[in-house]
Order: C-alpha cells, then sequence, then structure tokens
C-alpha cells in the first residue's frame, strides 16, 4: 500500500524539482512498505530505507536552495524556504531518536510525518516557488514576483496553508519540549541510578569494612580468600595467609578498659598495613585476631615476611591508658598445599600455627607445616 499517492496537483512544472519529488515519493513508499510489511521488517531494514530517504532528501534541498539563489528569488521567500527544510530536519530527527530508543509506535509516527510534511510542503512553499521562477523567467523582478505570488493565491488556499503552517510549528515546538524534557529526565534518572549506585557501594564497603581499624574485616576476608583460593587452584599458584593474635592484649582490656585496648588494635593495625607488600591484604577478623593474605607466595616467602612483621610489631611501645603494650604477636603461617581441599583448610593451618607460636613462648613465627 502506497502511504504518499502521487497526483498532479503536485506538480510544480519545474522538472528537475518534480523528478526528485518522485524520488522522494518513491523512498516514503519503500519506508512505508518496510514498516508495515506483515512479515515484519527490521530495524536495521527500516534504518537502511530511512538513511536513503534522508540522504536523497538533504540532495534534493541542497538543489532546491541553489536553484533558488541561482535564479534571485526574493530573499523573503528563500528565507522562508530554508527555515522550512530546517525544520524538517530537525523534527526528522526528533522522529528518529524516538525509533532508535524503540518507542512505541515511532516508526509509523516518522512514517506520517513524511507524508503528509511533503504534501503539505509542495503544495505550499514548492508550489509558491514554482510560481515565483515562471514570473522571473518572463521578465519580472524578484520582488515583483513575490508579491505578484502573494496576491495572486487563493484566499482559502492561504488561509488554510498558513493555518497548516503555524499547526506544524506548533507540534515542532512540542515535540522539540518534549524531547528536551524527555532528555532531563533520563539525565536525572542516570544522575539518581548513579547516586544509588554509589551509596549501595558505599554501604557494601561499610559492610566490609572494620570501624576501628579501617581494615578489611572478617567478611571481606572470607570472601577475599575463597577468590584468592580459587585463581590459585585454576593457575596453580603459591598462596599463604598470616594468622596474628596480639600478645598480652587481654591483660590491656582488663587493667586499663577497652578504650586503652581500642588504641592497641588501632595501632597495631597501622603498623601491619605499613609493613606488608603492596598485594599483600590485611583484615582484622575480630578481637585481636588479624589475616595477612598472600597471593603468589610460598611457605618461604610467607615465613620470611612474617618475621619481617612480627619484628617491627615488637619494635612498638603503644601507651594503653595508665599502662603500655610492649609490642608482640604470635604469627601463625600456612601456605596451600596439595592435601588442603578448601581456603578453610588454609586458615585452619594458620591458626594451628599461632597456637603452636604461643605453646613456645609467644612473640615468634611458626608453622604446623613442613618448610
Amino acid at each position: 500500500m502506497e502511504s504518499f499517492v502521487w497526483d498532479d496537483c503536485f506538480v510544480t512544472g519545474v522538472t528537475e524539482v518534480d523528478l526528485q519529488h518522485h524520488g522522494l515519493v518513491d523512498l516514503i513508499n519503500r519506508l512505508g512498505d518496510a514498516v508495515t510489511s506483515d512479515e515484519g521488517a527490521s530495524k536495521d531494514e527500516i534504518e537502511t530505507v530511512f538513511e536513503s530517504l534522508a540522504l536523497y532528501a538533504v540532495h534534493h534541498f541542497s538543489d532546491e536552495e541553489s536553484m533558488m539563489f541561482a535564479r534571485g528569488l526574493d530573499r523573503r521567500h528563500i528565507d522562508g524556504h530554508l527555515a522550512a527544510h530546517a525544520n524538517f530536519f530537525e523534527e526528522v530527527a526528533l522522529l528518529r531518536g524516538a525509533m532508535t530508543k524503540d518507542e512505541p509506535n515511532a516508526a509509523d509516527a516518522l512514517l506520517r510525518f513524511l507524508s503528509q510534511w511533503l504534501a503539505y510542503h509542495i503544495l505550499g512553499k514548492d508550489q509558491v516557488m514554482a510560481g515565483q521562477l515562471a514570473a522571473i523567467a518572463q521578465g519580472q523582478t524578484p520582488e515583483q514576483a513575490y508579491r505578484s505570488s502573494e496576491r495572486s493565491r487563493d484566499p482559502a488556499t492561504d488561509t488554510l496553508l498558513r493555518a497548516l503552517d503555524g499547526l506544524f510549528q506548533l507540534v515542532s515546538e512540542r515535540n522539540r519540549a518534549l524531547s528536551r524534557l524527555n532528555r532531563t529526565l533520563e539525565a536525572r534518572v542516570a544522575e539518581r541510578t548513579l547516586a544509588l549506585s554509589e551509596a549501595n557501594q558505599r554501604l557494601e564497603d561499610m559492610a566490609m569494612t572494620d570501624i576501628l581499624t579501617g581494615l578489611p574485616n572478617r567478611r571481606h576476608a572470607i570472601t577475599r580468600i575463597e577468590r584468592e583460593w580459587q585463581d590459585a587452584v585454576a593457575t596453580d599458584a603459591p598462596l599463604a595467609c598470616l594468622m596474628i593474635d596480639a600478645d598480652g592484649f587481654k591483660g590491656i582490656n582488663d587493667s586499663y578498659g577497652h578504650d586503652a585496648g581500642d588504641a592497641v588494635l588501632r595501632v597495631l593495625a597501622r603498623e601491619l598495613g605499613h609493613a606488608v607488600r603492596t598485594d599483600d591484604v590485611v583484615c582484622r577478623l575480630g578481637g585481636d585476631e588479624f589475616l595477612i593474605l598472600c597471593p603468589r607466595t610460598p611457605l618461604a616467602g610467607a615465613m620470611q615476611l612474617a618475621e619481617e612483621v612480627r619484628s617491627k610489631v615488637a619494635a612498638l611501645r603503644v601507651p594503653a591508658g595508665a599502662g603500655e603494650w610492649r609490642g608482640s604477636v604470635s604469627v601463625g603461617v600456612a601456605a596451600r598445599s596439595p592435601e588442603m581441599s578448601s581456603a578453610e583448610s588454609l586458615i585452619e593451618a594458620a591458626d594451628r600455627g599461632v597456637y603452636k607460636a604461643k605453646r613456645e613462648g609467644r612473640d615468634r613465627v611458626a608453622t604446623v607445616q613442613r618448610p
């Protein structure tokens, strides 16, 4: 079914213009066939036809505008004609944008606009242009041709065309306003989505962070060690962890109170963070227990790191209430081995190392594995 039915009333008498109008009509009808196809044309097929139509419209408008300037039409008509062309492209861009966003009936709306605008434009601006071109060819000046065309218009037709022109302008302004509103709403939705995402991330960070020390907490430690374990198994890479217990911490809490104990934990956490390497992860498990996760580190390397950590902590002297905590930690070390079946096995081995270090006198590094 033809979306645009050509009729003799659309003939302007300007051969090149009429031929190009026929070309536009053919492309509009091709677009109509694609949009209304029973088989349901794909979005890409519709877009291909539309691209051809848009390029042809650019070519036609350019030729038409060049001809008006070359023939010396009155500037008042040229300005109005150029404005109509510009409004056409602006309106099509808005409708096409709706189509690319898969808005309901967007393709139908675009097709109706193209058909109705072309009919209105040919019967209005183009027929007036053709009349002025003919008058100039017969010897009238551009101004005479312009005034003559203004006087010779049928009053009823002229009134109708002016009303249609105003209606098109009104609809175009409304569409532009709606487009601006949509962009504003989309921007607000994007901003609020980003804000919500950032808020969720902050909540997630809070849920994974120890409030007292600012270190990753037990939940983070479990999640991270599971991930590192899976990566190590997949790549057959070494993986080690250090379990750390602060010696004498209970005495500080019992003698000087929890505030003193908290002060000790904050200093210890800071020192542990400074003592490890860039890829190592220091976590507070709770109380006076800390864990250091060491990716791509074998047992020997982890033992060396543990001794460096113990030595640096041993140099600490932390004021605690009326007393002092003399830095001392018991460190258990474990590394992934073939007999281990899970990350939990690795943590348990490091935990047994802590108990061994405490049994052997505290302030030392120990492992239950063979070096």
